[in-house]
């Protein structure tokens, strides 16, 4: 996706929902896991028609997430998924 080959949406669009899971998995609330799911397939919805991919920018987010994440830093974490989250809104509504 970000040598802009956009062959693989689906596959790479799967592989994001995975590592967005993954961050919250072992939470071992039941209640958050499946608003979870219901808010990302809403918001999978709108990407899918738009098909647009914010690049380097979302690739930056998620090693935060992910480097917060390994470092068990919960603020960290918490301040990096919501800077992801509206910055990915903010993107699909322009693109809209």
């Amino acid at each position: 996706m970000l040598a802009g080959d956009d062959d693989e949406v689906e596959t790479w669009k799967r592989y994001d929902w995975e590592f967005h899971l993954a961050m919250i998995a072992a939470c071992g609330s039941t209640n958050l896991l499946s608003l979870h799911s219901i808010l990302y397939d809403k918001y999978l919805r709108y990407q899918m028609l738009v098909l647009t991919y914010r690049g380097e920018e979302a690739v930056h987010e998620h090693f935060q997430m992910f480097k917060a994440v390994l470092a068990r830093d919960a603020d960290f974490s918490v301040s990096w998924l919501k800077t992801h989250i509206q910055k990915g809104l903010k993107h699909t509504l322009a693109a809209i």
